[in-house]
């Protein structure tokens, strides 16, 4: 398949097994070339749900870690431009600090500093990690954080592909659901409604649990201001529904009193808010881990589930969890 640029001129729609295999000959055997002509057609043409799942199933098979049980992820797509805090990272610390396993898996930002891997590198967090290790987190802490290049290097060989291009591409899609824990429960975040649609098919298929959620705003993640609209996908079954901040956090907050545009200053911000010294913050935190909670049996529904990751914060149990994490990952 190197240098045959050609050969996805009319790239038909592909079922899982074939989506598994064709990505597994892109890393082993193509070129730049090849791999952004390949990008390119998939973009015309629009992803399936099938073949995301292969396309991730192939990734995750070239990991450095494997598959661990019963674990939850809360991830975004990214990308949504406005510049909140790290929530899915601080709802993370939040379910674990009540009891969930929790093997979230995020990056570096790709536009700013800002991305889950600077947050944790800020808090000091040692990535370095073998799958024993990566266990024996788990299982002490209910918290492991595994930085998305350091365990899946294949990735990189598609980064010159996509950035010869003007759009984006099915990586974009990715990164959420290449997690190389293969969680059975996800909450992700995403910005279009086309996407909640393809990653909903996506869970369906492999029998995750979890949410898909995008907020008529357009942040990736449950927003404290708009409307969220949420699919809840349990084996073969989803159902849609839809979340109004105001009902659960009593009043709206702005987006705005939760954004910072610095890096250092998001992130002071967000530790603020696991603390419970900055009241807003901390209710945008509650709000986005409280899906995982419901998930996890830990609460009937998300207004029960938010009273609950606030009281844990407000008690500090969830700053002193985070003590116990970050101890844990230096011994």
């Amino acid at each position: 398949m190197s240098g045959d640029s050609t050969a996805f001129q009319e790239l038909s729609e592909m079922d899982e097994s074939s989506a598994f295999r064709l990505m597994n000959s892109l890393l082993l055997n193509s070129d730049d070339e090849t791999r952004a002509a390949f990008l390119s057609a998939l973009h015309r043409r629009g992803e399936t749900g099938a073949e995301i799942s292969g396309f991730a199933r192939a990734l995750r098979n070239t990991a450095t870690l494997g598959k661990i049980h019963n674990v939850t992820d809360i991830v975004g797509t990214g990308g949504d431009g406005k510049n909140t805090i790290n929530v899915s990272t601080a709802a993370s610390f939040v379910a674990a600090s009540l009891g969930i396993r929790i093997a979230k898996h995020g990056n570096f930002g790709a536009t700013s500093n800002k991305g889950s891997g600077d947050f944790l590198r800020f808090l000091g967090y040692n990535f370095e990690m073998d799958q024993e290790e990566l266990a024996r987190r788990i299982d002490s802490t209910n918290f492991a954080f595994i930085l998305a290049p350091m365990y899946n290097a294949n990735f990189a060989k598609f980064a010159r592909a996509r950035k010869s291009l003007p759009h984006k591409t099915v990586f974009n899609y990715l990164g959420p659901i290449t997690n190389p824990a293969d969680p059975e429960n996800l909450v992700l975040g995403v910005t279009h409604e086309e996407i909640s649609r393809l990653y909903s098919d996506f869970m369906i298929k492999n029998g995750r649990r979890g949410y898909v959620i995008y907020s008529r705003d357009g942040m990736d993640e449950i927003s404290p201001e708009s409307p969220s609209s949420v699919t809840i996908i349990n084996g073969s079954e989803s159902e849609k529904t839809e979340l109004h901040p105001e009902d659960i956090l009593g009043n709206k907050i702005r987006v705005d009193e939760v954004s910072a545009a610095e890096p250092a200053d998001s992130f002071r911000m967000t530790m603020e808010g696991i603390s419970g010294n900055r009241r807003k913050v901390s209710g945008f935190i509650a709000l986005n881990a409280a899906p995982a909670l419901v998930l996890n049996g830990k609460a009937d529904g998300i207004r029960d589930a938010y009273d609950i990751a606030m009281e844990a914060i407000s008690s500090g149990a969830v700053s002193e969890h985070l003590n116990r994490i970050m101890g844990d990952c230096r011994r």
